[in-house]
C-alpha cells in the first residue's frame, strides 16, 4: 500500500461503433476502424489499472495524521522530534492557500482542513520550525473559522473534542491563535458538554471514543484507560494520530514500535488508517462484482479470496477486530463456495456493537454489512446469522427514518443509499443484471470516507471501475438486443405470433433469462430459455382456450410417445 494525495483521472471511454452506408467513402470506414482501435486500447488499458491496483492499494496521505506523529519527542532526546521526517514533510507540503490536506478542498469539508492546519501549525511550533509556515497557516485559519460552528459541514469524528485540545495546547506552547475569546468561549462550552455527556453515560462503547481522541484530552487523558485498547501491532484503533498522541504523553514500547514501522513503511507521511490492507481489497472485490464486471478481474479475485480465506484461518487481527471487514470477508468468501463458518461474526452481536467506538457513533458501515452478510444462511436454524439480520434490520431502518428527516441527510446520501438498497432489494430477492444497472446508477466517484480526518482510496470511488462497468454493460445490452432480435424472427417464422389463444410473452420470457444468465458468452443458454419459456406459455395457453378435447388429447398422446429422437 502507498499514500497519495487525490487525483482526477484522464477520462478514456470507449465510443460505441455505428454503421455506415455502402456509399460512405474508405477514407470514413478507416477513420471509424482506427478509432475503434484507439478505444479498444483505451479499454484494455483501463483494465490494466485496475490489475495494478490489486497488487498495491492507494490511500490517501493524512497532514493531520502526520502532524501528530511529528510531534512525538525522541524518548533518548526529548528537545528534538523522534520522527523528523515527518516535520520536514510538514515544511514541505503546505498548500498555496496556507493550510494543510487534499490538494483540492472539498467546499463541504473545511472543519477538516481546519483541523489538519492547526494540528500542522502545532507541529512547527512544538520544535521551533517553520515560522512563514505557521504565519499563514493561522492566516487560513483565522479566514475560515466560521466554519468550526457550521452545522452544515461535514465534522471529522470528535472535532469538538480535538479541535479545542489543539486550542489549548496552543496556549501551552505560547502560539497566539487570531481568534476571538467569544468564539473559543463557545467551542469550549461545546466540547465540555459533550465530555460531561461521555462521561455520564460511562459505557464501553464512550470509553473507546474518549480513548480515539485523546490528542483532544491530552494532559487529562487517563492514559491507564487508553491503553487497554491497545492492539497486537502496538497501535490505538491502528490510528496514527492517538498512538502518537499516547507516545507523547507515556513513554510506550508498543506505540514506539508501531510508529517506527509506520514510518519505515511510508518514508516521512502516513495515512489516517493502519493497516488498511484487507478490507480496501474485498472492497475492490466487492464493487467490481456488484458492477457487473468481475469476469474481466477473475485470477485477481481468486487470488484476494484465497489470501484472505488463509488470513481468516489464522485468525489475523485485522479481520477480526473489525466488524465491517469481518462480515464483509465472510459474505464473499461464502458466496464464492469457501468453507467458512459464521461464528465468528457471533463476536460482534447486538450488545457488542452498542458498546464499541461504531456504536457510539452511531456507524452505518458496519451493521450494513452484518445485515448483507445474515443473508448468506446455507444451514438450516443458524442462529448467529437469524440474530444478526433481526437486529441489523431493525436498527437500519430506525436510522434511515431519522436520517432522511434530518435536514442535513444530503451529507450522508452515499451510505443512506446503500442501506437504503439493502433493505429493499435482498439478496435472495435480486436479478443479477438489474442489481448491476442500480450500482452503475448509484456509484459515486467522489467517495470520500471521513474518520478524525478524510481520506481516499483507489479501492473505492473509483472512476475506472465506473468505466469499465458502463462500457461492459453497453456492450453486453448491445449483445442482448440482436438475441432479442433473433428470437423475434424465429417467433415469426414458426408462425407462433399468429396463434390467435397465444399470448405474446417473447420479451418477458427472455428477460428472466437476461436478468439471470447474463454473461454475453452464455447467449445459447439465454435464447434456449426464451424458447423454452415461449413454447411453454403457448401449450398452456392452448390447454386453456385453444385447443379442443380431442386436440388437447391428440397432444398428449404426441408428447408420450415421442421418442428421443424426436425430442
Amino acid at each position: 500500500m502507498s499514500v497519495f494525495y487525490p487525483h482526477p483521472h484522464a477520462l478514456c471511454l470507449r465510443g460505441s461503433t455505428s454503421s455506415i452506408s455502402a456509399s460512405a467513402s474508405m477514407d470514413c470506414g478507416a477513420k471509424l476502424i482506427t478509432d475503434t482501435q484507439t478505444n479498444d486500447l483505451c479499454f484494455e488499458g483501463t483494465k490494466e489499472r485496475v490489475k495494478k491496483m490489486f497488487d498495491q492499494i492507494e490511500l490517501s496521505v493524512s497532514s493531520y495524521d502526520t502532524a501528530w506523529v511529528a510531534m512525538v519527542p525522541s524518548p533518548t532526546s526529548p528537545k528534538n522530534p523522534c520522527f523528523p521526517a515527518c516535520l520536514n514533510w510538514l515544511l514541505d507540503n503546505q498548500l498555496s492557500d496556507g493550510s494543510w490536506g487534499p490538494f483540492h478542498h472539498h467546499p463541504l469539508l473545511i472543519k477538516d482542513t481546519l483541523s489538519s492546519t492547526l494540528a500542522c501549525v502545532l507541529a512547527l511550533r512544538r520544535w521551533g520550525v517553520g515560522e512563514e509556515q505557521m504565519t499563514k497557516g493561522l492566516r487560513f485559519i483565522e479566514s475560515h473559522f466560521a466554519s468550526v460552528s457550521d452545522e452544515n459541514q461535514f465534522a471529522p469524528v470528535g472535532f469538538d473534542i480535538i479541535f479545542s485540545g489543539m486550542i489549548e495546547y496552543a496556549k501551552d506552547l505560547n502560539l497566539k491563535l487570531p481568534l476571538r475569546s467569544t468564539d473559543i468561549d463557545a467551542l469550549f462550552h461545546k466540547r465540555d458538554l459533550e465530555l460531561q455527556s461521555c462521561l455520564r453515560e460511562s459505557s464501553k462503547g464512550s470509553k473507546a471514543y474518549l480513548a480515539y481522541v485523546s490528542e483532544g484530552i491530552g494532559k487529562r487523558q487517563d492514559w491507564e484507560m487508553v491503553m487497554n485498547f491497545q492492539r497486537k501491532n502496538g497501535s490505538l484503533f491502528n490510528s496514527p494520530s492517538t498512538t502518537a498522541a499516547a507516545l507523547a504523553h507515556i513513554q510506550n514500547a508498543g506505540c514506539l514500535y508501531y510508529l517506527n514501522a509506520l514510518l519505515e513503511k511510508f518514508s516521512d507521511a502516513v495515512p489516517t488508517l493502519h493497516p488498511f490492507y484487507i478490507y480496501p481489497r474485498l472492497c475492490m472485490v466487492e464493487t467490481i462484482e456488484s458492477l457487473g464486471i468481475g469476469q474481466h478481474f477473475r485470477k485477481e479475485i481468486t487470488s484476494v479470496l484465497d489470501e484472505t480465506y488463509r488470513c481468516w484461518l489464522q485468525g489475523e487481527e485485522e479481520i477480526f477486530l473489525d466488524p465491517a471487514t469481518c462480515a464483509l470477508a465472510f459474505r464473499l468468501l461464502r458466496v464464492n463456495g469457501y468453507d467458512v463458518s459464521s461464528e465468528p461474526l457471533n463476536g460482534f452481536a447486538e450488545e457488542h456493537f452498542f458498546n464499541s467506538l461504531g456504536g457510539y457513533l452511531k456507524d452505518l458501515d458496519a451493521p450494513l454489512e452484518l445485515f448483507r452478510a445474515s443473508q448468506m444462511i446455507i444451514h438450516p436454524y443458524d442462529q448467529v446469522l437469524e440474530k444478526h439480520k433481526s437486529w441489523t434490520s431493525h436498527f437500519l431502518k430506525e436510522e434511515l427514518s431519522n436520517r432522511l428527516t434530518c435536514a442535513n441527510k444530503h451529507k450522508e446520501h452515499i451510505i443512506l443509499q446503500k442501506v437504503n438498497d439493502a433493505l429493499e432489494f435482498p439478496h435472495y430477492a435480486s436479478l443479477e443484471r438489474l442489481v448491476h444497472r442500480r450500482n452503475i446508477a448509484n456509484y459515486a466517484v467522489d467517495d470520500i470516507r471521513i474518520l478524525k480526518t478524510s481520506y481516499r482510496s483507489s479501492s473505492f470511488g473509483n472512476k475506472d471501475f465506473l468505466r469499465l462497468a458502463v462500457e461492459d454493460f453497453n456492450a453486453c445490452q448491445s449483445i442482448y438486443r440482436e438475441e432479442l432480435q433473433q428470437l423475434e424472427r424465429w417467433v415469426q417464422e414458426k408462425r407462433l405470433d399468429k396463434l390467435k389463444f397465444a399470448r405474446q410473452k417473447l420479451a418477458y420470457c427472455y428477460f428472466s433469462a437476461a436478468a439471470t444468465i447474463c454473461s454475453p458468452e452464455l447467449s445459447d443458454a439465454r435464447i434456449t430459455w426464451a424458447k423454452n419459456g415461449v413454447l411453454t406459455t403457448v401449450v398452456d395457453d392452448f390447454f386453456d382456450v385453444g385447443g379442443s378435447e380431442d386436440e388437447l388429447l391428440n397432444l398428449i398422446h404426441l408428447v408420450e410417445n415421442a421418442s428421443e429422437h424426436d425430442i
